[in-house]
């Protein structure tokens, strides 16, 4: 267990960084603002769904690519920074199908050098992001080789922890739960920030809810509302409004920092 500020010290300038979360719950937030306060150049974002991480991100001037298949506020609305500095040659669009990253991440957790896929096959993306095709050695199907994808370091939010960082979501896991956990699994290096840190008792009471082992996480970080303004389920619920309000507050650019 560590404090944020030292966690953070893994994503330095250039760092391909995953993020966790669905548009509306379980973004690493106060996470996020702390690293936008640290003010590094030139990430690469990853995230399966961008939302008000990306928004902080971009008008920190932290960003030079967002590697998603969705970025958007959900319900509190359009991702208008990022919209803006993809237009302006800013920032970097780097979009991918859902199961294109899947497939990548997967790859990567596995240590397999690429992925077999039907998804992407016939699309524009194939040549975008120069993929290449394979034949099924047995039936002689055509697939798309999705290249493994291993971020630098993983940054999600969970529900609870105990202090060597076996971490638990609640159950059943909420959308997107699962994705978390592949990104974490296919980094280089996974921190993890979570409501609460109980004991090593308290989680192995509830072993079944255990979705990440200590050995898979590099810092384990307790971060009450954490989440906030997107939700933590069975904690708390997002707050649309807020989330809303939080895209726009802090309009740095790169030229101001």
């Amino acid at each position: 267990m560590t404090n944020l500020d030292d966690a953070l010290s893994a994503v330095r300038d250039g760092t391909v960084l995953a993020v966790g979360g669905s548009p509306l719950s379980r973004k690493p937030v106060a996470a996020i603002r702390a690293l936008a306060d640290r003010a590094p150049r030139d990430l690469e974002l990853l995230t399966f769904t961008g939302s008000l991480d990306v928004e902080l991100l971009v008008r920190a001037g932290a960003l030079r690519a967002v590697r998603s298949s969705l970025v958007s506020l959900g319900e509190a609305g359009r991702a208008e920074a990022f919209q803006a500095a993809v237009l302006a040659g800013e920032v970097e669009d780097l979009e991918e199908s859902e199961w294109m990253l899947l497939g990548r991440l997967r790859a990567a957790a596995a240590g397999m050098p690429f992925l077999p896929t039907r998804a992407g096959l016939g699309s524009e993306l194939v040549a975008a992001r120069g993929l290449k095709e394979v034949e099924d050695p047995y039936t002689g199907t055509r697939y798309l080789a999705v290249p493994a994808l291993a971020p630098d370091v993983a940054l999600i939010h969970a529900w609870r922890a105990d202090p060597d960082g076996n971490v638990q979501m609640p159950w059943p896991p909420d959308h997107l739960a699962d994705v978390d956990v592949l990104l974490a699994r296919a980094a280089r290096h996974a921190i993890v920030t979570v409501e609460r840190i109980v004991s090593h008792e308290e989680v192995a009471r509830s072993a079944e809810r255990t979705v990440l082992f200590g050995f898979e996480v590099g810092a384990i970080v307790e971060a009450p509302r954490g989440a906030w303004p997107t939700a933590s389920p069975s904690d708390y619920p997002a707050n649309v409004l807020e989330v809303r309000t939080a895209s726009t507050v802090g309009e740095h650019t790169k030229e101001n920092v």
